[in-house]
């Protein structure tokens, strides 16, 4: 009996023991970082995608809705001097097809400008957010950081100061000057 009393006495202690350490290693490590805002915060992002982008829209696009314009004035026209001239019904409601296609195109104008604009950025900006990506990998590996959260996820929370600021890290590791206006805007407001 006391053998077996001694046995049970003995595991109980391996197990608050086990416990102990096992909670000591698994501790959660919170840190805070945005990718898209530390993007932003590249200095290619001015000299390189903005410009990109600007004349994307500029050329491209103001190039396509001149075209988009100009097809659906003449459709307009065709439509309304077939239905004048009494064309056969066909020819009408062909006419009509072709206006209501490319109404609707221009009733989506922005909604095909907004997508547009968002493929876009994504081809400029990809090597930048390959460059901050690895970065961003490179410094979760070294601060052991389990969790990672945004800013906005932590901004109204008390004690979140606690919480590793990936902003500077990252962009000490990309070599990247934050001024202390966007070092607090990224740990506190976003």
């Amino acid at each position: 009996m006391k053998k077996i009393t001694f046995a049970l006495i003995l595991m109980m202690i391996c197990g608050i023991v086990v416990n102990k350490i096992d909670a000591q290693t698994n501790t959660l490590k919170i840190g805070v970082f945005d990718m898209d805002q530390m993007v932003q915060s590249m200095p290619e992002f001015k000299t390189i995608i903005q410009p990109k982008l600007v004349a994307f829209q500029k050329d491209s696009l103001g190039a396509q809705k001149d075209q988009l314009d100009t097809l659906f004035t003449n459709a307009r026209n065709t439509y309304n001097n077939d239905s004048l001239a009494k064309k056969s019904v066909t020819i009408v409601s062909y006419d009509r097809q072709q206006l209501e296609y490319l109404y609707s195109q221009e009733v989506n104008w922005e909604q095909y400008v907004q997508q547009a604009t968002q493929q876009k950025y994504a081809e400029v900006a990809k090597p930048t957010y390959d460059k901050v990506i690895a970065s961003y990998k490179k410094v979760l590996a070294n601060t052991k950081v389990t969790l990672v959260l945004k800013p906005t996820a932590v901004q109204d929370v008390v004690g979140w100061k606690a919480a590793v600021n990936l902003f500077e890290l990252v962009a000490k590791d990309l070599g990247v000057k934050l001024n202390n206006g966007e070092e607090n805007a990224s740990a506190s407001n976003k």
